[in-house]
């Protein structure tokens, strides 16, 4: 998985970086159980929210002809990359035939 952190405006630290890797290292091993040897890119976006919410988060995952985003806010920003990536895998598992899809429950 290859993975891009963009933030600009917001002072990330070199542990919040490695933080925000191993975060995806579960979104990585879910799409290569599905998706084989198939590339796997991932854009983190994050920006300074409002101050209730100090980081707004947006996570795209391309891989194969699939484009999935997710958006998150949250206080501490390792846990709003959590949040969003917990979106990705619910959306992913939508898709699939064994998910919570419309087509697992039959109604298609």
């Amino acid at each position: 998985m290859r993975i891009r952190v963009s933030s600009p405006g917001t002072d990330l630290r070199s542990s919040d970086k490695d933080q925000i890797e191993k975060d995806l290292e579960k979104l990585d091993r879910r799409l290569g159980e599905r998706e084989g040897d198939r590339e796997v890119d991932a854009l983190v976006r994050i920006a300074n929210g409002t101050p209730a919410t100090t980081y707004h988060v947006v996570l795209e995952i391309d891989y194969g002809r699939n484009h999935l985003r997710a958006k998150a806010d949250n206080a501490d920003v390792g846990q709003a990359v959590r949040e969003a990536r917990e979106e990705i895998i619910r959306q992913i598992n939508d898709r699939s035939r064994r998910g919570h899809s419309s087509f697992s429950k039959g109604r298609r």
